[in-house]
């Protein structure tokens, strides 16, 4: 968790696709109170069960508090409650899920991360219901999910929704910009990479040191 300047109340980061558990620990020192593990047939950045246990074994070590978020795609109602059961995660961001999959992973206990697709030449923000008391942050996001891609942020107005994590194209050189717009919470991968999966540690140093950089 960050402070911008003049900003607000403290900035949520969330560090997604991670693969090794030394990314994990440092994404926890720097002030990442949310971790997110990729399960994704298609993803460069898709973890075996064996990697996100890891992950997020060295995550909880640094900061008993911190959350890990199963991020997935291309993965059934199913597939995504046995492998958050077989993970111990409660939280969940399912890509892709239907509507009636959705709820059914909240009805089975899970806090579920909606995930509002977000083209990249909107004009405007889709439709969204805010999340209830019980549910997850929405995720405003690019396309599936890790395109690397942003959409206009002046779309989300003066302030972004509330309890929404700001996703797509974030990156140390451009995250500043993002900040007048007074997010809830950002949330970066590949931004932060040397390869997929493989977080760059002076690239990541640099995100959270301009979180607190003026526009």
């Amino acid at each position: 968790m960050r402070t911008a300047p003049g900003a607000g109340p403290p900035i949520e980061v969330k560090i997604c696709g991670l693969l090794r558990a030394r990314d994990a620990r440092l994404a926890v020192r720097l002030g990442a109170r949310w971790i997110g593990i990729v399960r994704a047939p298609d993803s460069p950045r898709s973890a075996s069960l064996a990697q996100a246990r890891r992950v997020i074994e060295a995550a909880l070590a640094e900061d008993p508090a911190v959350n890990p978020v199963l991020a997935t795609g291309r993965r059934t109602r199913a597939e995504v409650a046995a492998d958050a059961a077989a993970l111990g995660v409660r939280r969940v961001q399912p890509h892709g899920l239907s509507d009636a999959g959705v709820r059914a992973l909240a009805d089975e206990g899970l806090v579920v991360h909606r995930v509002i697709q977000v083209p990249e030449a909107a004009g405007r923000l889709p439709a969204f219901r805010a999340p209830g008391d019980s549910e997850g942050p929405l995720v405003f996001d690019v396309g599936g999910g890790g395109s690397g891609r942003s959409f206009d942020w002046r779309i989300l107005g003066e302030v972004a929704p509330p309890r929404a994590f700001i996703a797509g194209g974030l990156r140390p050189d451009n995250v500043a910009g993002l900040l007048p717009r007074r997010p809830w919470g950002v949330d970066v991968s590949s931004g932060v990479e040397a390869s997929p999966g493989v977080k760059d540690p002076d690239r990541m140093r640099r995100f959270f040191d301009c979180l607190g950089c003026p526009a």
